[in-house]
């Protein structure tokens, strides 16, 4: 009778491979150790990505409209309590320039080179009616005015019975309009040296060289105020 432990030709049958003994061979063999410590590696590389990328316990992320539209910054700075100084900022790095002199117009500089350069004086009466009575100061007025005015007057002078200058021939009176009596007057206070003048009278003003115009009392007219002449005194 066969042993119930036996079978076929009667040898034991052996166990079956336990499967850490399958795992000993495989790492025994070079190309098997490899591709486990690669699974290995690729598991470990896995696990850091998983736990960097994962979020944190209790935590949750959700997109707001903030976060998708933002706004843009707006710079902002705070106003100065106290104007900037050198001292603070340091010197600016421009210089200034003068500005340009503007250039004398003609009448001014002919009035400039009247004064600077004098007057000939002239005391011939040849050439001028009317002027019997009149000093050779008076006479020299009468020349100087028509030589830097061609073309004014009619001129006054010489008043018998006057009890002031013109009644002594000292006194000269130029007809005129405003603006040109404002020329003649001007000119006649550049020149009240040369031409010995004592005062003049315009537009109701009285003027004594060295000094300025000075107001007069009203006489009536305009003749008397004279504002359609220039009165010349001379000495």
């Amino acid at each position: 009778m066969s042993s119930p432990h036996s079978t076929g030709s009667g040898r034991h049958r052996g166990a079956s491979p336990r499967p850490t003994t399958l795992l000993s061979r495989a790492w025994r063999r070079p190309s098997h150790r490899s591709a486990v410590k690669g699974l290995g590696l690729a598991a470990s590389a896995l696990g850091v990505a998983t736990a960097f990328a994962a979020p944190a316990p209790g935590a949750s992320f959700e997109l707001t409209a903030a976060e998708v539209n933002q706004q843009p910054v707006v710079a902002r700075a705070e106003a100065l309590s106290a104007p900037a100084r050198v001292a603070d900022y340091g010197v600016i790095g421009f210089t200034a320039k003068a500005a340009a002199k503007p250039k004398a117009t003609a009448t001014a500089a002919a009035k400039s080179a009247r004064t600077d350069t004098g007057i000939s004086r002239n005391t011939s009466r040849v050439g001028l009616g009317n002027v019997g009575g009149m000093t050779p100061n008076a006479i020299a007025v009468i020349n100087a005015v028509k030589a830097e005015f061609p073309g004014s007057g009619p001129f006054g002078g010489y008043r018998p019975g006057d009890p002031l200058d013109h009644g002594t021939g000292h006194a000269v009176d130029i007809m005129c309009s405003t603006a040109e009596g404002n020329e003649i007057a001007s000119f006649l206070q550049a020149h009240a040296g040369e031409l010995n003048i004592k005062y003049l009278i315009w537009r109701q003003r009285i003027w004594y060289p060295g000094g300025s115009w000075q107001g007069m009392e009203d006489r009536g007219s305009a003749t008397a105020n004279h504002y359609d002449h220039v009165h010349v005194s001379v000495f």
